[in-house]
């Protein structure tokens, strides 16, 4: 894989190094984080243009958080009246908007470079509940700045040893999402059993 990476991005140059990253920032199962490693390993051998690489990268991984983003926005937001698992979607989204407001800004910057196997969901859930297109911007600029820089850094300073730095990372990345899943879903758990508790409590104060 490395091999053909490598192979792929000296033909064809940092606009399709960019073009990978907003793909796979669309959600298809690309190697994105192992293209920036392999750009900063083209840059560590003098192959590329360390500045140059970044701006591409970044902006191509910006292109494919907007293109999500603007999906769910006005193709999944838009069927809010309609029937359908669709409307059912972004009616369950609406209702879940003030909270995504609140907290959607923090979640969009983490899984831009923590959590990054739930970027491209994260984005469509943005642009689903209405989230501000300015502070979903800010915040995934902001987090795609730091993931850019860390892997192009990374492939630039260990570029000989980027198909296994590629695995250990992309293992961490996963197991943090699902520690991340399991987190939501345990908490939104103990909430139901809260409700649950309260409303059995409110019975027995009407009905002694």
């Amino acid at each position: 894989m490395t091999g053909q990476l490598l192979e792929f991005l000296t033909s064809y140059g940092l606009p399709a190094a960019a073009l990978l990253l907003a793909v796979g920032q669309m959600g298809l199962p690309l190697p994105t984080s192992l293209a920036l490693l392999t750009l900063g390993a083209l840059a560590g051998n003098g192959d590329a243009d360390l500045v140059t690489a970044f701006i591409w990268a970044l902006c191509g991984a910006t292109f494919g958080d907007q293109a999500g983003f603007l999906a769910g926005r006005f193709v999944v937001h838009s069927s809010e009246g309609r029937p359908g698992f669709l409307g059912g979607l972004a009616r369950k989204a609406r209702a879940a908007e003030p909270k995504l407001e609140k907290w959607g800004g923090g979640g969009v910057f983490l899984t831009r470079w923590l959590f990054t196997p739930l970027g491209p969901a994260i984005n469509i859930a943005s642009g689903i509940t209405g989230l501000s297109w300015a502070r979903f911007t800010a915040w995934g600029v902001a987090g795609e700045t730091l993931w850019v820089a860390i892997y192009i850094a990374l492939g630039f300073s260990f570029g000989s040893n980027i198909e296994t730095l590629a695995g250990i990372l992309g293992n961490l990345s996963m197991a943090l999402a699902m520690l991340a899943l399991a987190g939501f879903f345990g908490w939104r758990l103990k909430l139901a059993v809260q409700i649950a508790q309260r409303r059995s409590r409110q019975k027995h104060l009407q009905h002694p």
